[in-house]
């Protein structure tokens, strides 16, 4: 139970650590954007972008959380199973605080706008659903967001892991090659031309179960993975 519980608060640690990190990075960008609309004389609705510390930092702590305590962990005792059950718990915990607290960030500019002390609109992937804020319409488009750029970066984390740089590399040259094949042969645009058919927010919904998936993915990968990263040998 102790070793549970110490593999949990390991995990939980990082999480803190990069969470405070990147929402304090947000939380000043969005007073220096105040800032910059009572000084400056900005034309309402100017283009800008809030998401990008909030995004860093899940993609972070996916591959950091990941990788760093991992060694850790073991040394003291835990086992890789308690670990990768640890580390998927709290890499859920980041999306959903890190998301609730950026979308937090936008309502709280969204009543700013309004009353012209902030002049700037944000660039939202909820945009291609709807031209109007909607708090749980742009919340959900970004947790999707959220599970995606997770899911993503912990199964790269993973496949560099297991494979080593250079096979990595080899492996997505090789990808690339097969991507490249596939638009020659027009096969490609026909898949595209599938998905960008999809009601945008069900698409979005697809892109984060796909994150998911990718984020499970880890688990299987992981379990019987090396201590230490594979060399290029």
């Amino acid at each position: 139970m102790n070793s549970i519980r110490g593999t949990y608060q390991l995990v939980f640690d990082e999480l803190k650590w990069y969470f405070k990190i990147f929402s304090l990075i947000t939380l000043l960008l969005s007073v220096v954007y105040v800032l910059v609309s009572l000084i400056f004389n900005i034309p309402l609705q100017s283009g800008a972008a809030l998401f990008g510390p909030i995004y860093g930092g899940i993609s972070t702590f996916a591959v950091a959380g990941l990788v760093i305590p991992f060694q850790v962990a073991i040394g003291l005792g835990s086992t890789r199973r308690q670990f990768l059950k640890s580390y998927n718990v709290m890499s859920v915990l980041m999306v959903i605080s890190s998301i609730t607290y950026l979308n937090i960030m936008y309502y709280i500019m969204k009543i700013l706008l309004d009353k012209g002390i902030n002049s700037f609109h944000f660039y939202h992937p909820a945009d291609l659903v709807s031209s109007e804020y909607h708090f749980f319409t742009y919340y959900w488009v970004d947790l999707m967001v959220g599970f995606i750029i997770l899911g993503l970066s912990s199964f790269i984390a993973v496949l560099v892991r297991r494979l080593g740089i250079l096979y990595f590399l080899l492996t997505l040259v090789l990808v690339s090659i097969l991507m490249t094949f596939l638009s020659i042969n027009g096969i490609s645009s026909d898949f595209y031309s599938m998905i960008f058919n999809i009601n945008p927010i069900n698409l979005f919904t697809l892109i984060g179960l796909v994150g998911i998936v990718l984020q499970l993915l880890t688990f299987p990968m992981m379990i019987n993975a090396p201590l230490k990263m594979r060399g290029r040998s």
